[in-house]
């Protein structure tokens, strides 16, 4: 670099009284106090994620379920991990889940409560991450040649960490994620902390480097100019290098990157995005002429020790994939577009549609339980500042800071590329927060600075000040918090983020909270059978009707099973069953509570069989005042209706069949109904049946259909009860049947059940 004398940097002279500037005075109050900042991110980020987390979000989603579950197969000492329930996830969430466990009992809040503060430290990663990358931009830049540029970058481009923290600590898509008990909400939190530490690491790297220049080159202004407030610091106090080594850095770089890993799928990306960034940086750097600003080039050794501490990291999970290889793809090779018959358009179309989603209204993620359904990640305000930050960052892509910006978003996206079962999608994308709440910091801060030049030039067109004031300006003695134009840059900056807060305090505490949709996606009925049951004792046997048999939710909420032992846990007291399809009966003279969510409520036969003497005890509203959970009591001397034949028939020795009826509805469709009686669970049954039929219609011609048999399976059976079923039975034109015989498949292999071939001719009531 060739000494050149300039003038010294603007941040550092002291004002015409001797005193520093305003944005580097200490006072506790000052804008740029970095402790003030810090607290404001705090308080935002903790309100968003913690107001009302006991209510919304409501119920437990199955996801967040199933990951409590396997908690609890920590907390019996089954611990892995690596967890292969419900296409197999990374573990270490569910050590956090099992430790709240152990602190709060296994509650929805206990669940959601590590995702929420991870929501906040994520906040503040981010707020250390664009501290460091202004660090390192400040470093690097040596175009800021004009006062305007001197201005802007002192001053308002110092406030970018504090406005992307800001952003994300208000951002919709953060929120909803930070709520939401399950793993994918750590990953932006430690991807960047990752790259937080990563760049602290480069920046002391070339404090050390500049201070032995600075020893062969004594007080050059030059590089007085391009030396960044901590590297000050470092020249005036070189041991500060020295007890800060920039290696211990990127080992705790590469600890963050390893730890990504053990959380979610997507994070293994971050190693990939980090090895491209340096080599396209080298590139870029040896391109322009500014190979001496090669980040792999200077820090080789740090970078190689990054990476094996990241590899160290990840070894255990690693060891896991070698030992089970399936295990590494296995949720991958579901939804990758390789399996489709043209996998190229469906990478295009996935890609288009999730880059989509963040700039256009409407065009995002539909699903509930994932999003304000259709909700673009940006408003459309924040939309069109992150455009303009986009462009700013382009237009500076030579460094490496801004450069790292721009390929973030693109190389944490690939995973929605690839994978396209469905899109767009949030939860595959979160990999790119917090890059993406820069863009929209930049461009606020930018439009903000023009704003400032344009009125800070027309205020000195008008002035007719002192020759000394006017050789000031024109120097760029005046720092933007000098400048007349600091008041309407601070409200612009204000009101943007009111907007942006406004729009998701809206959105998810009023509209997506509230919603009876949302209710419904995260399991509302079950979370509120399970409390029910807490809080009551019922009257004789229990039979709970779900849409889904052994429902994660209720599973864990209120049978505190685990993964281990799902299917083989065994409630004496209760039994599950859907009461769109059938309806279990207790034995004669004994009485029975029927908890009835929303997802399967009683359908009309179930009630007719009831009869009057059926009684709705209680009721638990839902968000709508519809009812999420309805409870009925049938006493010890009720008699329900049944269906009688003239001889049983035994299909195993648990089942038997008592009685059957073909009806023609007023609908013109076939409905066979049939009485079962029951001896007892078949614990090895919870795959259930299906039910063959077979007859012949008027004409002769032989008709055959098979038809689903486990709204009431073998292991919820009980010894002396009954069940009654009722299946549609899909003949062209509604003709009758005669000649009906009946055999039960097994769900699995679907082979007969019973005799060589399993049918049984069966008498219809009369």
């Amino acid at each position: 670099m060739r000494d050149v004398e300039r003038p010294a940097r603007e941040d550092s002279r002291p004002t015409t009284d001797g005193q520093r500037p305003a944005h580097l005075q200490p006072s506790p109050f000052n804008l740029h106090n970095p402790w003030l900042q810090i607290a404001l991110i705090v308080a935002v980020a903790a309100f968003f994620r913690l107001w009302q987390i006991g209510s919304i979000p409501p119920g437990l989603f199955g996801d967040e379920a199933t990951d409590g579950l396997d908690a609890l197969d920590v907390l019996a000492g089954r611990g892995a991990i690596f967890f292969p329930a419900n296409f197999g996830r990374e573990g270490l969430h569910m050590w956090l889940v099992a430790g709240m466990f152990r602190l709060m009992g296994v509650t929805p809040l206990a669940i959601r409560l590590p995702s929420a503060l991870a929501g906040i430290a994520t906040a503040l990663a981010t707020y250390w991450l664009g501290r460091e990358l202004i660090a390192a931009y400040r470093v690097t830049d040596e175009g800021r040649r004009t006062k305007d540029e001197k201005t802007f970058v002192v001053g308002l481009w110092s406030f970018v960490p504090l406005i992307a923290a800001l952003y994300i600590a208000t951002s919709y898509w953060h929120v909803h994620f930070s709520r939401f008990g399950i793993r994918g909400v750590f990953t932006p939190l430690l991807g960047a902390l990752a790259f937080a530490a990563f760049w602290r690491a480069v920046n002391r790297a070339n404090q050390r480097i500049s201070g032995s220049a600075n020893q062969r080159i004594s007080e050059s202004a030059n590089q007085r100019m391009n030396e960044s407030a901590d590297q000050q610091i470092a020249m005036r106090n070189p041991q500060s290098a020295i007890r800060n080594p920039q290696s211990v850095w990127f080992a705790l770089s590469g600890l963050f990157l390893g730890l990504a890993t053990h959380f979610y799928t997507a994070s293994r990306f971050y190693p990939f995005f980090l090895g491209g960034f340096l080599i396209l940086q080298v590139v870029i750097a040896y391109a322009t002429g500014r190979r001496e600003q090669a980040i792999l080039r200077r820090n080789f050794r740090g970078i190689v020790l990054l990476f094996v501490v990241a590899a160290l990291i990840f070894a255990p999970l690693g060891l896991y994939f070698v030992q089970h290889p399936g295990s590494f793809t296995q949720r991958a090779a579901e939804v990758a577009a390789t399996k489709t018959a043209n996998p190229w358009l469906r990478m295009g179309q996935a890609a288009a549609a999730n880059v989509l989603q963040f700039f256009v209204p409407g065009q995002g993620d539909p699903e509930q339980f994932y999003n304000l359904p259709r909700r673009a990640v940006f408003d459309p305000l924040t939309a069109l500042l992150a455009l303009i930050g986009i462009g700013v960052l382009l237009w500076r892509w030579r460094q490496p800071a801004a450069l790292f910006l721009l390929a973030w978003f693109p190389a944490l996206l690939l995973p929605s590329f690839l994978a396209t079962d469905r899109w767009p999608t949030l939860p595959r994308v979160l990999g790119v927060i917090p890059a993406v709440y820069f863009y929209p910091a930049v461009g606020l801060l930018f439009v903000a600075g023009l704003l400032g030049r344009v009125l800070n030039g027309r205020k000195g067109e008008g002035e007719q000040g002192s020759r000394g004031e006017r050789e000031k300006r024109r120097a760029g003695g005046q720092s933007i918090s000098q400048s007349p134009a600091l008041p309407l840059s601070i409200a612009l900056c204000t009101l943007a983020l009111l907007i942006h807060a406004s729009a998701t305090y809206r959105d998810y505490f009023r509209t997506w909270g509230r919603s009876q949709a949302t209710f419904d996606a995260f399991e509302g009925d079950m979370a509120a059978a399970a409390s029910w049951l807490r809080n009551n004792a019922p009257a004789g046997h229990v039979y709970l009707s779900s849409d889904i048999y052994r429902h994660p939710t209720f599973m864990l909420l209120g049978e505190e099973a685990t993964v281990q032992t799902y299917f083989q846990h065994r409630d004496p007291h209760l039994s599950w069953f859907d009461a769109r399809s059938a309806l279990p009966l207790p034995p004669p003279g004994q009485p029975a509570t029927y908890l009835l969510g929303s997802s399967a409520a009683m359908a009309a036969q179930a009630t007719a069989i009831l009869g009057a003497d059926a009684k709705a005890i209680d009721r638990v509203p839902a968000s709508d005042g519809s009812s999420a959970l309805t409870v009925i009591e049938l006493p010890s001397g009720a008699r329900p209706s049944t269906i009688t034949a003239a001889t049983a028939i035994s299909f195993t020795d648990q089942l038997a069949l008592t009685g059957a009826e073909l009806i023609r509805g007023n609908d013109g469709v076939l409905r066979l109904n049939l009485m079962w009686r029951t001896a007892g669970p078949d614990p090895d049954g919870w795959p259930g049946y299906r039910l063959e039929i077979a007859g012949l219609r008027p004409n002769g011609d032989p008709w055959q259909d098979d038809v689903s048999f486990d709204a009431f399976r073998p292991p919820e059976w009980v010894p002396g009860g009954s069940f009654v079923t009722w299946h549609k039975l899909d003949v062209p034109g509604g003709a009758p049947l005669h000649d009906l015989r009946l055999r039960l498949l097994r769900a699995g292999d679907r082979q007969p059940v019973g005799a060589a071939d399993g049918w049984h001719v069966i008498t219809l009531e009369r």
